[in-house]
Order: structure tokens, then sequence, then C-alpha cells
């Protein structure tokens, strides 16, 4: 008889999904109490965790700080959060993620089509017994070398893009301004901005309209002007009924004499 799965027998195990291949990156504003030293702490507890500085620039009135953090992936939700709050106190975050899964998948195909392609000329170019088939060969392998080249360049940036995560911090003194909220669109005067424009914009569109029908218009003048005059000209002679010069002039009115009636 068959066995029944008993306690102990092993349950079949879901497959494994995929890993994802997701690019993480994130802003984050910070008001520390001292800008420089919370600058270096932060390029300390990155590099310490694995990460590198990318970019840095700084200014001295008010102390202003911007720093753009390479992360590893793996510790980038924990490095990030230790730099809201470690820093100083967090104004501002954004965060970021684009799943690339199918763009590293599709680049390490094309490099290994390019790289077999490559292999299959260099062989044949081994071979070759002419001249004129030894130049064709070199310059296809030329060109499917510069091919590679760029598809193993794309393929490394998508492997750092995804190993690290980009963290730009920007810690700024407490003596600095506040942004000010933009707030144009809102309220009366944001209507009355808006408003305006479209007003502006519509003057601008007719303007814009008018001069250019005003070489056509010019001209329909310049030969319009003299047939209206003409026509004005027959009207006025047509409703004074004045004959036109050198035609005949009214038929006088036949009167018959009257004659004798007793004779």
């Amino acid at each position: 008889g068959g066995a029944g799965a008993g306690p102990g027998a092993k349950q079949p195990r879901a497959p494994l999904t995929a890993a994802r291949e997701v690019v993480h990156t994130a802003s984050l504003r910070v008001r520390a109490e001292d800008v420089n030293a919370s600058a270096a702490k932060a390029k300390q507890l990155v590099t310490g965790a694995g990460g590198y500085v990318e970019r840095e620039s700084s200014r001295t009135e008010p102390p202003r700080s911007e720093i753009t953090l390479k992360i590893p992936a793996d510790r980038y939700g924990e490095l990030l959060n230790t730099l809201g709050t470690e820093l100083g106190t967090k104004l501002s975050l954004s965060q970021e993620a684009e799943d690339v899964t199918g763009e590293v998948a599709d680049v390490a195909a094309r490099v290994r089509s390019a790289e077999a392609s490559l292999a299959s000329f260099r062989k044949l170019y081994e071979r070759a017994d002419s001249i004129d088939e030894i130049i064709r060969l070199e310059n296809e392998i030329s060109e499917r070398e510069s091919d590679l080249e760029a598809l193993q360049a794309r393929e490394k940036s998508l492997k750092n893009r995804t190993q690290f995560a980009t963290v730009t911090v920007t810690l700024v003194s407490k003596d600095a301004p506040k942004e000010p909220e933009d707030d144009s669109r809102g309220g009366f005067l944001g209507g009355l901005e808006s408003g305006w424009d479209a007003f502006t914009a519509f003057v601008g569109g007719v303007a814009m309209v008018f001069g250019w029908l005003l070489p056509f218009l010019l001209t329909a003048a310049v030969l319009g002007l003299p047939v209206l005059a003409l026509l004005r000209r027959r009207r006025g002679r047509s409703s004074t009924g004045a004959p036109p010069a050198g035609g005949p002039g009214p038929r006088p009115e036949r009167q018959e004499a009257a004659g004798p009636s007793g004779e």
C-alpha cells in the first residue's frame, strides 16, 4: 500500500523568486548644530560600512554642505535611518526605487552574444588566407570590440547602481533661513497670477496671428482700393441718371397735332 505522509515527512518547498535588481536613491535634508562636524560624521559612517563619497560641496556663509554618498544596498535602510537621526534634526526625506531587473538581464544577454560573435570572427581571422579577407575581418573585429566595450561599460554602471544606493545629504545650520514655501498656485494671488499669465498669453497669440496676416491685408488693400473707387464712381452715375459721355440723349416726346374736328 502507498505510504501516507507522516508528520516528519518533508514538505515541498515553494520555488524561490528571483532576486530583483533595484536602484535606490534618496535625498535627506538635516539641520545640524555644527555643519562641518556632521558632514565628517556622515562620511565616517558611510565609509565604515563599505561605502564611499561620490561628490561633496560646501560653503561657509551661511554654513551648508551637500554630500552625495554611495551606500551598500544591503545597508541602505539602516544607514539612512542613522543619518537621519544622528546628524541633527531631519527636515525632509524623499526616496525612490527603480526596478531595473529586466534591463540588467537584457544587457547581460547582449554582452554574452557580443562575446560569442567576437570569438567567431577571431577564429575566422586566424584561418584567413587572402589580404582582402584579412582586412574585412579586421574591420569586423574592431567594430564588434567597440560594441562589446560599450555593453560592458553599461553593465558595469548598472551593477554599481544596484549594489550601491545613492543618498544625497544636505546639511544646513540653525541660522540658515527657512526655504520659502511655494504658494504661487494657491489663494487669491495665485489665481490672479494665473489669470494674468493666461491673458498675456492670449494677447501674445492674437498679436502673432495679426502679424502673420498683416502682409496679406496690405496686399489686399493695395489691390482692392482702386476697384472699390471705380465701383463707387459707377454707382454715383447710376443714381443721378446722367447718361454716359458720348451717348445719345433722351428722345423727345412725340406730339400729335390735334386737327379740327368739325371740318
